[in-house]
């Protein structure tokens, strides 16, 4: 099972919202505040273009609009091709004005992370990382700190998202282990691996650019037997 991904930033976005189902636009038409109406934008528009690209559809504005993001009762995003579910899972997040969407085919398990890199305070690391993450943290100074507390709060929401559970489970249930962690340089991406309270592990890769920190986790069943593609634009 390959492992795409695609990142947009909000210069991708078209002006008109012609690409947008009636019901999609609907929504957006009901977020007024600027920040999230621009966002929500973003994101529906990286995933369409992940799913277009993934399902070798042509990416004109009628195409996109029949391309549709539902919530599941978890919460999780499905996505609809004219009214039917797609033989697709992805995740999506969004943070800075860019966007990133991870995608897989029908029955995988993969959630995706963008976070900024930014100071969190101690009662953060306390509060929703476990014993050995705050150990990890503790093993970096300076501003390399901000990044590694970064990189492991993306890596734990991704395995929550490839779960299903989100936010709505307790942080401290996952356990993220990145490989070369210290590492300060490159876009490179690295592989991570989060352990859940269950005993089973996600496996996974993280990298670094331009103050974000992207994460990609999967449900493997095997250490890295799925491979990470980019999905061309």
């Amino acid at each position: 099972m390959c492992v795409y991904w695609l990142e947009q930033s909000g210069s991708d976005v078209p002006l008109g919202d012609e690409w947008l189902s009636e019901s999609e636009q609907a929504r957006l038409d009901g977020l007024h505040i600027p920040k999230r109406h621009a966002d929500w934008r973003l994101g529906r528009w990286t995933a369409k273009s992940a799913v277009a690209r993934y399902l070798n559809l042509p990416r004109d504005p009628e195409t996109l609009a029949a391309i549709e993001l539902r919530p599941a009762p978890s919460g999780a995003p499905e996505i609809f091709l004219h009214g039917r579910l797609a033989p697709v899972v992805l995740s999506l997040s969004h943070s800075s004005g860019t966007g990133l969407c991870a995608i897989a085919p029908a029955g995988g398990e993969v959630g995706c992370d963008l976070e900024a890199i930014e100071p969190r305070s101690p009662s953060f690391l306390a509060d929703y990382f476990t014993d050995e993450e705050q150990g990890l943290v503790a093993q970096t100074t300076g501003a390399n700190r901000d990044r590694v507390v970064t990189l492991l709060w993306s890596a734990k929401e991704s395995a929550l998202k490839a779960l299903g559970c989100g936010l709505r489970l307790d942080t401290r249930s996952v356990n993220a282990a990145p490989a070369d962690f210290l590492e300060t340089r490159g876009e490179e991406w690295h592989r991570l691996c989060v352990t859940h309270t269950s005993g089973r592990t996600f496996y996974g890769w993280w990298s670094a650019s331009r103050d974000l920190i992207r994460t990609v986790i999967t449900g493997a069943a095997q250490p890295y037997s799925d491979e990470l593609e980019r999905v061309l634009v």
